[in-house]
């Protein structure tokens, strides 16, 4: 009886092992229009991994029937998805959307009368000259529209595509310091301690190499890590001195 009995706890817990060893597979697409969603942030509430869409839209994440999935991506609303099975799913994702009232369009170099009338002027220190501002009535009221002017998508040209590309690299900042921590890469690599904090100095990805359309988070960890295993103790360390550089 009591050989039954251990023979049935081994294969609950070789049952429970594989359960936990299990991989979802999933692709994002943009809701109607089937776009592929790339880099789209992937996290596993329950075991608390986090994973990446690829060019493709595809991810790949250690989970279980039961899990609960949270997908965000910049410009897109959040979703949530329930793991009653493992089998590959495709999951759709709706942009954010920003409803106006009402927007008047007008070159306010050409039309100085208009400019004065609607109160738009080169410069405004409560909007700070940027080219939206609150349109207002005749008696200087806010109406619930907007104005654009036209002259400033010109004249500021160079610093509107400075501002863009400061954005675009705060989201891939923050996009890789959730990805690359130690805890979430732990489960992906036989590293642990000083040696994994070595690998992520070593090879957390630059905004570049992260940007590319092709990066894969399964692909780039397993080249990485046979990069790693070919380093001498000494190269191992060397994230360590780029840091206090």
């Amino acid at each position: 009886m009591l050989r039954y009995l251990l023979i049935f706890f081994c294969c609950l817990a070789c049952f429970s092992s594989l359960q936990a060893q299990s991989v979802f597979n999933g692709r994002v697409f943009e809701n109607k229009t089937r776009i592929t969603l790339h880099g789209v942030i992937i996290q596993n509430l329950n075991n608390k991994l986090k994973a990446i869409s690829d060019e493709s839209g595809r991810f790949s994440i250690a989970a279980k029937v039961g899990d609960l999935l949270v997908l965000k991506q910049f410009a897109y609303q959040p979703d949530t998805l329930l793991l009653t099975n493992m089998h590959d799913r495709e999951i759709f994702m709706e942009p954010q959307r920003t409803v106006l009232n009402q927007v008047t369009v007008t070159d306010s170099s050409a039309h100085t009368s208009v400019a004065a009338k609607n109160m738009i002027l080169p410069y405004d220190p409560e909007f700070h000259g940027q080219t939206v501002v609150y349109h207002r009535d005749a008696k200087g009221d806010y109406d619930g529209g907007i104005i654009i002017r036209l002259h400033y998508f010109k004249g500021d040209e160079r610093r509107k595509k400075e501002a863009q590309k400061k954005e675009e690299e705060r989201v891939l900042s923050n996009e890789i310091s959730t990805i690359f921590t130690a805890d979430n890469i732990s489960h992906y690599l036989p590293l642990k301690g000083k040696d994994l904090d070595n690998f992520l100095l070593l090879y957390t990805p630059s905004f570049k190499e992260y940007n590319k359309k092709e990066f894969n988070l399964l692909a780039y960890l397993d080249t990485s890590y046979k990069a790693w295993q070919n380093l001498s103790p000494d190269e191992r360390k060397a994230g360590q001195i780029f840091k206090k550089q």
